[in-house]
């Protein structure tokens, strides 16, 4: 059975606001428990990741105003997007990764290995015509 293709704005938002795959499932974390406020460790513990990690990845959610401090609680955070949109899209993201787990992470991938070959190219010796 063929996969059904990634939507073209999901595309767009994907390779230009979603840096790794652990950046998606730590933001799935946070949207499974949008009633509550979720600590830099409970995510470690989530993601199987050291502290400090963890820590990166939530400050890139947060940077990307998904997810925000806890007046409450200092070192958690809720899931908290920005904008109407910006939850609508992430909701779509959250249903597509569950369906298309490969598709969605492939793409995700191809963004750093794109990065990953300019930054090797920058460094190409390259003969003069």
């Amino acid at each position: 059975m063929p996969r059904e293709p990634i939507p073209d704005d999901l595309r767009r938002f994907i390779l230009t606001s979603v840096p790794s795959v652990p950046f998606v499932e730590a933001m799935l974390l946070f949207m499974a428990k949008e009633d509550a406020a979720l600590s830099v460790d409970e995510i470690a513990r989530g993601l199987y990741l050291p502290r400090g990690a963890a820590l990166q990845v939530i400050e890139a959610l947060r940077e990307a105003h998904i997810v925000a401090a806890d007046p409450a609680q200092p070192e958690a955070n809720r899931f908290a997007p920005a904008s109407p949109e910006l939850d609508a899209m992430l909701r779509n993201l959250a249903t597509f990764y569950a369906r298309d787990l490969i598709g969605v992470t492939d793409l995700i991938h191809s963004r750093t290995a794109r990065r990953a070959q300019q930054f090797a190219d920058a460094f190409r010796i390259r003969k003069d015509s």
